[in-house]
């Protein structure tokens, strides 16, 4: 397949500029609990989180709860499970994790 030199810049600039359109408009999706759980700060300290909790900091010491899309979630029994949460958009969030220890929903209501 024989290309020109000005047919190969004009894709170029095309997919260019494609992929600056596409990065300018990031996804509001982040990782999010969906819900009342119990969670834990990694200085071991539990709060109660509620309706789509995607940041959190402990109301003990500051320290922010989530690390990326990973949090400690914490059953009504006491066991802490670390999970990832799933993206959220308000209505897919994780909304449902069953603790491997007792069998119980670590989501609280």
């Amino acid at each position: 397949m024989n290309q020109t030199r000005r047919g190969f810049i004009t894709r170029l600039l095309g997919t260019i500029g494609a992929v600056s359109f596409i990065a300018a408009f990031p996804t509001k999706a982040r990782a999010c609990l969906g819900g009342v759980w119990h969670v834990q700060c990694p200085n071991g300290h539990i709060d109660t989180v509620t309706d789509a909790t995607c940041q959190h900091k402990c109301e003990k010491c500051g320290v922010q709860v989530f690390s990326g899309n990973q949090v400690t979630v914490v059953c009504k029994n006491g066991h802490p499970n670390r999970i990832i949460t799933g993206a959220c958009d308000k209505s897919h969030c994780t909304t449902s994790f069953i603790c491997p220890q007792d069998g119980t929903n670590c989501r609280l209501g």
